[in-house]
């Protein structure tokens, strides 16, 4: 990610050195006023968007052209302030306060209009030509929140133009104006009186010859300007005689400033209560519990949508004849082994992942730009807090319940890099629906009348084994950064059927096809390789219609190897062969376990159902809910968790799955010999 992101970026400065007319634009806006969807709308350009704080993690840089003018625009992470605690918001601030730019567009919410104003007045006082957009007026009006623009705009100096991200409103005369942003005026950099400090100001900006920003931010400490501080440390102490605290003080001043604005160009009709729905959300009696609800019924929505248009898909590949077409026109047995079972199988799994991807793309998109994540969130803080698991990591932990895969990359929304860390090492222990497919035909194989009950275990060793983790990861990424609190701000609660929620669920599909596809179908072909050779040599196609000859292979070698580990709970090794495919995609396991068994005396069914005791089967389910994820995850996950958190988590993963399944055997075999 890192590394694209790099590329974007020298190629998009490589422009402007080649373009006379290229004009650098820094968009900033407070968290959840839209900013990223309007960068996105305005140069169509996906950038990811999100109805909660934190979206934008890193710098995003994108260009487009308006005549023979290129406009570069750095989209920043949302920041309430330009002194923050927040590592990645510091990302915003850094370059606000020392970025080299034309101009600077503020995002603000219409819904609140305090929060926006006070990043504004703390803009306005860096001196650069400037622009506000009021963002989210749709909502505003419904909510009966007036403004009066025109007067604000000549109090502020600044050009201000209300917008509807999300449909058409002001984006026309934003991108016309953000062209002209060089003739724009700077607006009133002195909006904010602070009485004492006035003459430090003054003395510092002559001193260092900086905007009253940055003579501001010196005294209040800001350490980003650190070095500039140490030049002028006597001014500061001279100031702090007279105002000890200096930061509570300049915040006491802009603060003040922005309530007389607010007062002055902002009427509300009506008092701001919470709506109906967000106070079942909130209440503190039930609202965990009907937070826990929505969350499995999200889960349930997951299985019950995609299984129908799985099948779906399943059945329509089958019934297309490759084997005989193959045959035809090929006549070499192993190339025409290669092509069925190696390319064939890997483009059809890789088709077969799509529904999962698009509707947990489409849950996880619906969560964020309706504003439910917050309310999910908020009720279960502090359960969360003392489990060990991020508040905002739940969603994401319940949405890897149908593909770890695009739950991981969906973190990168999360502001904390901290929790985002730790999320992502433990969304790999929520059993995929790929491992549930093989849960419920070992189920359905050996206790078909418990299946119900069978089918929950998952879950429950998932929650215990995420407990463990949670508490050992913490010591592991303790060296990132501390622990984030988290400002909860209701986001408007809406249903969020819009162009810019399309392109997003589209964007995260295709993102998911064009990263991980070719690994997939490469990884299918390799593990071919490896089913239809050994130690010996090339053993042949025989070996995918013979079981005694597998054995034979590389694959039926390392199932061999992991025999001791486990027949002492009853597991055959033609089993643990199987589960081998697994690292590479858990769908090919149940393949596998049809190649070792063959479909004859009553199907996978019977042989499974023959092999495995009740103990055994429970134990086989339990390591199978946590032993690996596929290789995919663990390439998104290695992305955001890096090689050496990855390799230990999968390593631990492991473990803990060996450990539990041991127990599970041992346990089930207690109850079967006293029942």
């Amino acid at each position: 990610m890192f590394k694209n992101e790099f590329k974007l970026r020298l190629k998009m400065r490589t422009m402007s050195t080649q373009h006379h007319d290229t004009i650098k634009v820094v968009i900033a806006g407070i968290p959840n006023s839209g900013k990223s969807t309007l960068v996105s709308r305005i140069s169509g350009v996906f950038v990811r968007t999100a109805n909660y704080p934190g979206t934008t993690v890193s710098v995003d840089e994108v260009s487009y052209s308006v005549g023979k003018t290129r406009v570069l625009m750095v989209d920043l992470p949302g920041t309430y302030s330009l002194r923050t605690s927040m590592t990645d918001e510091a990302v915003a601030s850094k370059e606000l306060l020392l970025g080299d730019y034309d101009g600077i567009v503020v995002v603000g919410s219409a819904l609140n209009p305090e929060q926006s104003l006070y990043l504004l007045v703390q803009v306005l006082e860096l001196g650069k030509p400037t622009i506000f957009v009021l963002n989210m007026m749709d909502l505003a009006r419904r909510r009966r929140v007036h403004y009066n623009v025109e007067a604000m705009s000549k109090t502020l100096g600044v050009t201000i133009i209300p917008a509807v991200a999300v449909g058409d409103e002001g984006l026309r005369e934003l991108k016309t104006t953000v062209v002209k942003i060089r003739e724009l005026k700077t607006g009133i950099t002195n909006i904010v009186n602070y009485g004492k400090l006035e003459k430090h100001i003054s003395t510092i900006m002559n001193t260092l010859g900086v905007s009253r920003g940055i003579a501001v931010e010196i005294l209040s400490g800001n350490p980003l300007l650190r070095v500039l501080s140490i030049k002028v440390s006597h001014v500061i102490e001279e100031a702090r005689r007279e105002v000890p605290n200096i930061d509570y003080y300049v915040t006491a001043a802009r603060w003040s400033t922005v309530k007389s604005l607010v007062g002055k160009f902002v009427t509300r009709e009506g008092k701001l209560t919470l709506s109906k729905y967000d106070e079942l959300f909130l209440n503190p009696k039930y609202g965990v519990l009907l937070s826990l609800l929505l969350l499995f019924t999200i889960a349930e929505v997951i299985f019950m949508v995609l299984e129908p248009l799985v099948n779906l898909m399943s059945n329509a590949l089958d019934s297309i004849p490759i084997g005989n077409f193959v045959s035809s026109y090929v006549g070499n047995e192993l190339l025409s082994s290669f092509l069925i079972n190696g390319v064939w199988n890997g483009v059809t799994t890789l088709i077969d992942f799509i529904p999962y991807v698009f509707g947990v793309s489409f849950l996880i998109a619906f969560l964020e730009d309706s504003g439910l994540i917050t309310r999910i969130a908020f009720p279960i803080e502090r359960w969360l807090r003392r489990t060990g698991i991020p508040s905002r990591g739940l969603v994401y932990l319940i949405a890897g319940s149908g593909c770890n895969i695009p739950a991981i990359m969906a973190t990168r929304a999360m502001p904390s890099t901290r929790d985002r860390v730790l999320t992502v090492l433990m969304i790999p222990y929520i059993p995929c629906t790929a491992r549930f497919a093989i849960i419920a035909l070992i189920a359905a194989a050996v206790m078909p009348h418990l299946i119900g009950v069978v089918v929950v275990i998952p879950y429950v060793v998932a929650f215990i084994s995420i407990s463990i983790v949670s508490r050992i990861s913490r010591v592991h990424v303790r060296f990132i950064n501390e622990n984030t609190p988290y400002t909860y701000e209701l986001p408007p609660l809406v249903v969020p059927l819009h162009k810019a929620f399309t392109k997003k669920i589209w964007h995260y599909t295709h993102d998911f096809i064009s990263r991980a596809g070719v690994l997939i179908i490469v990884f299918i072909m390799m593990t071919w390789l490896l089913s239809v050779s050994g130690p010996r040599g090339l053993v042949g196609p025989e070996a995918l219609a013979n079981p005694s000859v597998l054995t034979e292979t590389w694959l039926g070698i390392v199932g061999k190897a992991l025999a001791p580990l486990f027949n002492p709970i009853g597991i055959p090794w033609q089993i643990s062969a199987s589960l081998v495919y697994g690292y590479i995609f858990k769908e090919v396991v149940l393949g596998t376990l049809a190649l070792f068994y063959g479909t004859e005396k009553g199907g996978l069914l019977y042989a499974i159902g023959s092999t495995l005791t009740p103990a055994s089967s429970l134990a086989l389910i339990t390591f199978i809910t946590l032993y690996s994820p596929c290789i995919a995850t663990l390439i998104v996950e290695r992305k955001i968790a890096g090689l050496r958190l990855t390799a230990i988590n999968t390593i631990l993963q492991f473990i803990i799955a060996l450990i539990l399944a041991y127990a599970v055997f041992y346990i089930a075999s207690f109850i079967q010999v006293i029942t």
